[in-house]
């Protein structure tokens, strides 16, 4: 019991950190898109997202950076996307390849950023979709006592009206 427990642990706090990584890829492809038009260093890039991000993500950043300083910045990129294996992430890395390369990019992490707003926009709306059911109860429990409030002020004016008639 205890090593499924254990095993399942580890594959959740994959699970979680790729998650919180891939909530922060509409903002680091919205501002590579922005850093483009003044510069093509994706190693500055990088570094300049890394200060202001989750510190799961500065430091898969910080691995990628010091990796791409060691060695060639195309392989630090491709074992950053091996790493942590998310499609969101691949194609935020081929759009940075291509900024490597020589490609402009910018059209690109620009449809890449709305992209990820349209997917995260549908990630909330799938949760709201999932909180009614439980509010439900409460909403209908709430409704009755409006009700029944409003419906014995409604009596007690009635009675008292009848009251001061006879």
């Amino acid at each position: 019991l205890i090593y499924f427990k254990e095993y399942q642990k580890a594959d959740k706090l994959l699970q979680n950190k790729k998650n919180e990584i891939e909530g922060e890829l509409t903002r680091f492809a919205g501002t590579i898109e922005q850093e483009l038009h003044a510069s093509r260093d994706v190693l500055t890039i990088l570094e300049g997202f890394k200060k202001n991000t989750t510190p799961t993500f500065a430091n898969e950043l910080a691995i990628t950076c010091a990796d791409m300083r060691s060695g060639g910045y195309e392989a630090a990129l491709m074992r950053m996307e091996a790493r942590i294996n998310s499609p969101q992430l691949s194609d935020v890395i081929r759009g940075l390849i291509s900024v490597i390369r020589g490609d402009n990019g910018i059209m690109y992490f620009q449809m890449l950023s709305h992209d990820f707003k349209q997917a995260e926009l549908r990630k909330l709306k799938a949760q709201a979709q999932k909180v009614p059911p439980k509010i439900r109860i409460f909403s209908m429990v709430m409704l009755m006592c409006f009700l029944a409030t409003y419906l014995i002020v409604i009596a007690y004016q009635i009675i008292q009206s009848i009251g001061v008639m006879f």
